[in-house]
């Protein structure tokens, strides 16, 4: 992984994937308010038959008083900063996930978040999270 892989905007990057023409990239984040940020940036084939564009990036946002709960979905009740982003990095290692799963699982499990999506041919989405699911 390369030194721009590692930072990029703020973000830390804790999955790389590449495979049949694609290539998807999990980074992670906090910003200054404590609400943890990950976003996914897939390019290539997927991202055209998808979404019409060569690129597509979603991040989810997960508010501080959501923190218990994500950590409670990625195993052993992880809470420090650091211990929830080496689960998300096992959670995404090995390209078994998407970021549509961890979504999944937080929805399955009312644990709340909002969804932004950015593309060129789409444009930009973005749901608020829900006081509750």
């Amino acid at each position: 992984m390369t030194a721009k892989d590692k930072q990029k905007n703020g973000m830390q990057v804790v999955a790389r994937e590449e495979r049949l023409g694609d290539v998807s990239v999990v980074t992670s984040g906090y910003a200054e308010d404590g609400s943890l940020m990950v976003s996914e940036e897939v390019s290539g084939p997927s991202a055209s038959v998808a979404y019409g564009e060569s690129s597509h990036k979603v991040r989810v946002v997960f508010s501080p008083e959501a923190m218990d709960g994500l950590a409670q979905l990625l195993g052993n009740g992880a809470k420090a900063e650091g211990e929830i982003k080496t689960h998300l990095g096992s959670f995404f290692q090995g390209g078994r996930h998407a970021l549509i799963d961890l979504m999944d699982l937080c929805d399955a499990k009312g644990v709340p978040y909002s969804y932004q999506a950015l593309g060129p041919a789409t444009g930009v989405t973005y749901r608020p999270a829900a006081e509750e699911i």
